[in-house]
């Protein structure tokens, strides 16, 4: 059973639920909702939904947690209201500087700017001399991070920040096992695969090696002001992992599996494509509240880096 949460009442026994999916991300995007319930009679209208709303929706042990409204839209006898689970105040345009911080504390201290608690995993807590946002926190956090192999999710007014790297290296303690009939479809692009990364930025230069067999370098100089040449060496191994994390993976379609969140890890076994069988990291999870389905989004884990 669906059940809506909205304003901090619970409305369930109000509305009549159209369709509802639910899209978790292990970073780089906001969780989102998109909720479309029958509005003959024009009940919502009544009911002035604002951007910034707080809506939730639970389905048994699972759920979106706490959200906030994006849009509200009638048409057609039918009300769709969107929400994503950052606030709006996160993709603002902001500007500071720090002076000797840690990625830590530029965390924590986004996270408090947007009305959000803190949490992290595996994070190692590199100190910068100087670094300067001109960017919304979202983004300016998601780049810093993405240099040092991390990535952030918000859930539930939560900002989890966590090393890719250390969970993926976490025991799957699940089994996401594909049936002979099953719907799935795998992507193989190692062609598009890396084999180092070379940062340059002002005096300093560093780079990284994967040594999995691609011969392609990756140059940038998007990290802005570097501090050592240890730091851009640092950087060229996060931003070759970002270039290359999502050139081997999949989806499996399947019935809700309440246990499966994105950003965790589960052992992947298919009979008919038994040579992709092994431990595969969750990016993305769509739940299809309404039909009770489930579209699985995987990609194998990196070695190395």
């Amino acid at each position: 059973m669906i059940q809506i949460t909205y304003k901090g009442a619970d409305i369930t026994e109000d509305v009549s639920i159209n369709r509802c999916w639910h899209d978790m991300y292990a970073g780089g995007h906001a969780d989102t909702l998109m909720l479309r319930v029958n509005d003959v009679h024009g009940m919502w209208d009544t009911w002035a939904p604002e951007i910034g709303d707080e809506i939730k929706v639970d389905y048994g042990t699972i759920g979106t947690g706490t959200m906030f409204l994006t849009a509200a839209t009638p048409q057609n006898g039918t009300y769709d209201l969107r929400a994503m689970s950052a606030p709006a105040t996160g993709f603002e345009i902001q500007n500071k500087a720090w002076q000797q911080v840690g990625l830590i504390q530029l965390g924590q201290e986004i996270a408090v700017r947007n009305g959000l608690s803190f949490a992290s995993y595996g994070v190692e807590d590199q100190r910068y001399a100087y670094i300067q946002q001109t960017e919304s926190d979202f983004r300016f956090l998601h780049r810093r991070a993405m240099f040092e192999g991390c990535s952030f999710l918000v859930y539930d007014k939560q900002l989890v920040l966590y090393s890719e790297a250390y969970m993926e290296a976490q025991q799957p303690s699940e089994v996401l096992t594909v049936s002979t009939d099953g719907d799935y479809k795998y992507k193989d692009n190692r062609s598009l695969l890396y084999g180092s990364c070379e940062v340059a930025s002002g005096s300093y230069t560093g780079s990284y090696a994967a040594h999995n067999g691609a011969s392609r370098v990756y140059k940038t100089s998007d990290p802005g002001r570097v501090g050592s040449t240890a730091e851009a060496a640092r950087f060229a191994k996060g931003i070759l992992r970002a270039v290359n994390k999502d050139c081997i993976g999949g989806f499996v379609h399947t019935r809700i599996l309440p246990s499966y969140a994105a950003a965790s890890c589960v052992e992947l076994s298919n009979a008919r494509a038994p040579s992709w069988d092994g431990t595969v990291f969750l990016d993305h999870i769509r739940n299809d509240y309404s039909q009770g389905m489930s579209k699985i989004f995987f990609r194998r884990l990196l070695e190395g880096y």
